[in-house]
């Protein structure tokens, strides 16, 4: 059997990491190699993984600073020895057979890059939800058709976890440092770096969402100026390389303005808000005509022709 590769990074997680570790313990998929990259955490989470790593042997502990998240999951990814990487954030957990669907589909269709469904997870309230997407099926993508679904967030997600890689496809590509939302600059490169990516629908992985996570907080100056700027980086890095995918990384930068649009506090941030009405006016209606953009994200860019105010109170009533 050839090693996978589990990379954990690891912050003031004490309330989790037992969870998200037994999950790892419990794969059905043996030759593991668990990396925990313990992050400078103020709480008990280094005496707990210090007692799971006496338990077993496959588990290999970092301490290092405290430097954030980007740099935990860099050190994981040069500390790991194993053919195939994952990745499993601390305060999440995976289905017993998670490594071993995801590697031996991997095999099946000799992919680089194989991506699962998730279950998501309120924390306070246990609800879960997914989404199934009409699909029971595997479905193959070469490289650029992968990056294309990316991008018009059809089965995939920007996020590291859920998916199992060869270890090659993350030659000379790192998380940038010092700023959030670092996941939305490096996917769609691991995909442009791999030859054939693959979906399966089955959901192995348990996003848990926290009210005090970074995601589901009121949005931030630091949080919108890197969206805003990865985005265009994206984009002109595909301009540049890549011009069948323009659209779609068009489609990327409005979805995501639209999205700041809606989450931005009144009156604040204003140089960033004049760069998120700039994009959703100058893309929304080649969006509207894709026919690569499905039926409910035009309506949405159709709404924000009723201005900022109404479409607030319209999603806001939709969502209740």
């Amino acid at each position: 059997m050839e090693k996978v590769s589990v990379l954990v990074p690891i912050y003031n997680a004490e309330k989790y990491i037992g969870r998200c570790i037994e999950s790892i313990l419990n794969q059905t998929y043996k030759e593991l190699e668990i990396v925990l990259i313990e992050d400078g955490s103020k709480d008990n989470s280094l005496n707990i993984i210090k007692e799971y790593g006496k338990k077993d042997k496959r588990i290999k502990i970092i301490p290092i600073e405290n430097n954030g998240v980007a740099d935990a999951r860099n050190k994981a990814v040069e500390n790991a020895t194993g053919e195939y990487l994952t990745f499993v954030d601390s305060d999440d957990y995976i289905e017993k057979d998670y490594i071993e669907t995801l590697y031996n589909n991997l095999q099946k269709y000799k992919a680089d890059i194989a991506v699962c469904n998730c279950t998501n997870i309120i924390e306070e309230t246990n609800k879960q939800s997914y989404k199934s997407f009409g699909i029971t099926e595997v479905k193959q993508y070469n490289n650029l058709e992968a990056v294309e679904s990316l991008f018009y967030y059809n089965y995939f997600r920007h996020s590291p976890w859920g998916k199992l890689y060869k270890k090659k496809v993350w030659d000379n590509i790192r998380f940038p440092l010092g700023k959030n939302y670092e996941d939305l600059a490096i996917l769609y490169k691991l995909f442009l770096n791999s030859e054939k990516v693959i979906y399966i629908p089955e959901q192995k992985y348990n996003y848990v969402i926290r009210q005090g996570s970074i995601v589901h907080n009121e949005i931030r100056k630091s949080d919108v100026e890197a969206i805003i700027e990865y985005s265009q980086d994206i984009l002109d890095d595909i301009t540049k390389n890549y011009p069948k995918l323009i659209p779609a990384a068009e489609y990327l930068v409005a979805y995501l303005s639209l999205t700041l649009w809606r989450k931005i506090p009144k009156g604040k941030y204003k140089e960033y808000n004049n760069v998120v009405n700039a994009n959703i006016k100058k893309y929304r209606k080649s969006i509207i005509s894709n026919k690569k953009v499905n039926k409910k994200q035009k309506y949405l860019f159709i709404l924000s022709y009723l201005g900022r105010g109404c479409y607030r109170t319209i999603i806001s009533i939709l969502k209740k």
